[in-house]
This record gives C-alpha cells, structure tokens and sequence, in this order.
C-alpha cells in the first residue's frame, strides 16, 4: 500500500520543532526533495544532486496552504511557521504567494530562512516582502571563499549574492536577521572576518547570527570552530553579533 495523501502532507509540512532562534515552529518545506542552488560543504543534509527546479518540481501553492492548514489545526499555535528544508525556498516560483497564503491562516509570524543568493533579482525580492521575518545567509566574504564554502551553480556570483542582500535591506521593511556559517581554517582568518564585516555593515542587519558546524557535513573535511574563536568573531563582527547553536 502506497502512501496517502496525509502521508505525502507530513513529508513538507513538519514540527513543530523547537527552535532556539524561534521557539516552537512549524517547518515548511516547498519542494518535495532537496532542490538548491548552493551545494555546500557544511550542509548536514548531504550534497545537492538538483541544484535548479524543473517542471512540475514546485509544489502546489493551494496544496502546500491547505497542508499547513491542516497541521495548524492538528496543534497548538506554533511560535512561527518556518519556510525552509531541504530546498531553497526562493526557488520556487510562486514562492510569495504561499508566504501570502500561509500568513492569511496563521496567527503567528511567517518566517522565511534562506540561502540569499537570489535577492539580486527584483521579482525574488518583491515576492518576499510579506514575509514577517527574513533570515538570509552570508558565509564568506570574497568570490574565492563563497565558491569554497557555498558553491554556487548557474550564474550565481558573490557580488551578485551580496548585492542582493544589499538591495534587500532597501526594500524589505521587517526584521532581517543574518546567518553567518562558519568552517574552522577557511572563513575564520582575520581577512576574511575584515571581508564579511565589510558587508555586514552594507547589509546593516537586525541581527547576525554567528554559526558553525555540529552535525555531520557533506564534506568530511569541514570542521567546526571551536567556541572561543567564536566569541572572538561575533565581537569583531559588531554589538548585532550573537553566538548560536544550530537549530
């Protein structure tokens, strides 16, 4: 016997789980597998086999509405519903119309989690702006290191990524706060800690979030930085900067 429709629901609606950035949330997923642009080496979900959606890969904005519903209705109201998973949200074509859907049935704050490459787009940008918070991620701070760390397929770029962060700060008026994911001996000298400052302060965030590796990786070289290092980074990365553990 096959999987029922209720089944195939839990498979890209889940939780809540308890988050330490967002409390109790409801995670949304809106690809039915990992589908992202970015493959990178620290990402615990393994290595990205399908880095851009085909035909019929997105799911649908009424099926994936219908099942938060549902869920909503199966819980108490979560702290937040969470778009994020395996796939890259912004992916999606219809991406802003599930984030309008789910906050028209949802008593709390729509939260999109993301990858950021595609903010240089101003349709992308648009689709977002009613999502009520917006953590996007900056994990490098120079072309060189963003291929090591993130590596992006298609036309993707880092002053592409970072300007897009740039123009999303123009535009978006809700709370953005920052994922900065670090990897031990790569992200971590004290240049490329000069770099990502040098656009956080572009970015001028609510929030930076300052994060590193606690699962296994999709590389076996990558390492996680040890706390104190940490704790060193977040203060040269400014007051917004706080140290968290991976969700």
């Amino acid at each position: 016997m096959g999987p029922t429709e209720k089944d195939l629901k839990k498979q890209y609606v889940f939780g809540p789980i308890l988050s330490r950035r967002l409390g109790k949330s409801l995670g949304v997923d809106v690809f039915p597998g990992k589908i992202c642009n970015y493959d990178c080496i620290y990402c615990e979900l393994g290595r990205s086999t399908k880095r851009c959606p085909a035909a019929g890969d997105c799911l649908p904005v009424e099926t994936v509405v219908e099942a938060v519903k549902e869920r909503l209705r199966e819980i108490a109201q979560p702290d937040h519903v969470t778009l994020y998973g395996p796939g890259e949200p912004t992916l999606h074509n219809q991406i802003g119309e599930i984030i309008t859907g789910i906050r028209k049935i949802s008593k709390g704050p729509v939260v999109l989690l993301t990858n950021g490459s595609l903010f240089w787009m101003g349709e992308v940008r648009r689709a977002v702006m009613a999502a009520d918070l917006i953590i996007p991620s900056l994990d490098a701070g120079g072309e060189d290191t963003f291929h090591a760390v993130n590596r992006p397929a298609g036309d993707v770029t880092f002053e592409k990524m970072a300007e897009g962060l740039v123009a999303l700060r123009r535009d978006y008026r809700g709370p953005i706060w920052l994922e900065v994911f670090l990897v031990d001996g790569l992200t971590t000298g004290e240049n490329e800690i000069r770099r990502i400052r040098q656009y956080v302060d572009l970015i001028q965030p609510d929030r930076i979030q300052l994060n590193t590796v606690d699962r296994p990786a999709a590389e076996p070289h990558v390492r996680a930085v040890p706390l104190p290092r940490m704790t060193e980074i977040a203060g040269l990365l400014g007051p917004a900067c706080e140290v968290i553990s991976r969700d």
